[in-house]
């Protein structure tokens, strides 16, 4: 349990610092230096955007590997990890959604479809994952283990990189102050590409969840003796 609490402190506070160094950079710039020229506005606003890049893109190196390794390889099951995964998880994603009607300025109305397709594809997944993943234990251990489900964990690596991309080239505002991205594009396309690539998101997050239920489920089964599985 301490590395995912240790890893969401360190993911909030990398980007807290972001924040603040973005204030800062606002807050005390020398106004005798306001005025910039236009082809020093792409490159200053490309400076801004590096240190966003690098983030997320170690955050998508990281979602691409483990979720690929474990959906192919398989991973150790246990209650706990499997409960605060989902809530990490399902925190990040409100945090996306909250940024969307804060700063880009998606109508509120727009939660009750963004709702439907979570709960939805939740439902659709728990339902029919359970084809999809297997269980065994490790004859020395009795340690459940479990793969399986590589589509859905591609879904959500899909979903989760793209609405990283798209705020980082058009939206601009993710977890920063800055409502610009890397391309300029007019703020009705970024509300229409913003409420396009949260959906892809809500559909991806709610797989997730979805086959993280029915895991739990299978474990519990498993533990109680009601489900026997294979030794390895």
């Amino acid at each position: 349990m301490s590395i995912p609490i240790l890893t969401i402190v360190t993911i909030f506070i990398i980007l807290s610092t972001i924040q603040s160094v973005h204030s800062l950079t606002v807050n005390y710039i020398d106004p005798t230096k306001i005025q910039l020229s236009n082809a020093q506005k792409p490159i200053s606003l490309n400076e801004m955007n590096i240190s966003k890049i690098i983030l997320y893109s170690i955050v998508i190196i990281v979602l691409v590997v483990t979720r690929l390794k474990w959906a192919k390889h398989g991973r150790k099951v246990t209650k706990p990890k499997i409960i605060i995964e989902s809530i990490f998880f399902l925190a990040i994603g409100s945090i996306v959604i909250f940024d969307s009607f804060y700063n880009v300025g998606i109508p509120i109305l727009y939660i009750l479809p963004y709702l439907v397709v979570f709960f939805g594809l939740q439902h659709y997944s728990y339902v029919h994952s359970n084809k999809f993943i297997s269980f065994w234990t490790d004859s020395k251990t009795s340690a459940i283990y479990v793969k399986g489900g590589t589509h859905i964990h591609l879904a959500y690596v899909i979903g989760t990189a793209s609405r990283i991309i798209i705020s980082v080239l058009f939206i601009g505002s993710l977890f920063t102050p800055s409502r610009r991205g890397i391309i300029y594009i007019d703020s009705s396309t970024t509300v229409l590409a913003t409420i396009v690539f949260d959906l892809l998101l809500m559909i991806s997050l709610g797989l997730l969840i979805g086959i993280n239920r029915r895991i739990l489920i299978r474990y519990k089964l498993i533990n109680t003796g009601k489900e026997k599985i294979s030794e390895k």
